[in-house]
């Protein structure tokens, strides 16, 4: 009974988890393909906080009721704060859809292509997580981890572009603080699917890896 509570628990994240990876790829076509899709992105996000609303009130159910131990309770626990993290990764999607709106057709925005390559990596983080932990593939949840770094090399050197032609053109600030938040939205794209990813590591070896903590415990071991 509580097997099957779960499998439908982890059938409804995959369901969110593939509504946030459309609305991220959604926001991005006013840049790509100078498609603006800020109404349906939006439309999307409230699915999304429809269905952070009932996985949570299912969680907290199960819980209740079936009073889980060991690894059912820690893939509860892992699914609730995976919840979480999706209806923030939606807010993102949103956030970037909200400024690509303004900017869709400018021709400024391919002075950063770096921008698109950001994207590519940040959604390929989102997509295997979820993977990840749908296949509770510690190997590919810790690859994930370290792909974060590229993400935010990609980020400090988008701010660094965008600084230098704010300087060069103070006309266009507007649409080049566009362009600066898309890429902070990326990065916590990237940080959250790497939430994810520690949160795979811990429901499958029951290891703390966030904020390096693998690495001082084993210190304190020595």
């Amino acid at each position: 009974m509580l097997a099957n509570k779960i499998l439908e628990l982890k059938e409804k994240i995959m369901e969110m988890a593939a509504t946030v990876e459309k609305m991220v790829s959604y926001s991005f076509e006013g840049i790509e393909k100078g498609i603006n899709r800020y109404k349906e992105v939006m439309d999307y996000e409230q699915k999304v906080n429809r269905m952070e609303m009932e996985i949570e009130d299912d969680c907290i159910v199960l819980m209740a009721l079936h009073h889980p131990e060991a690894k059912d309770l820690r893939i509860i626990l892992m699914i609730y704060k995976i919840n979480n993290d999706l209806e923030r990764l939606g807010d993102q999607a949103f956030n970037i859809a909200e400024s690509v709106a303004k900017i869709t057709g400018n021709p400024l925005s391919a002075q950063i292509p770096d921008l698109i390559s950001m994207k590519e990596v940040a959604l390929e983080m989102l997509y295997q997580s979820i993977d990840a932990f749908t296949n509770e593939d510690v190997d590919n949840a810790r690859l994930i981890c370290r792909q974060d770094e590229i993400v935010d090399s990609y980020n400090r050197h988008i701010y660094n572009q965008l600084v230098e032609l704010m300087k060069a053109n103070p006309l266009q600030i507007e649409h080049y603080m566009h362009l600066l938040r898309i890429a902070k939205n990326l990065e916590r794209v990237a940080d959250l699917s790497t939430n994810i990813a520690e949160n795979t590591v811990y429901l499958v070896q029951g290891r703390v890896i966030k904020h390096h903590q693998e690495e001082t415990d084993v210190y304190k071991e020595t």
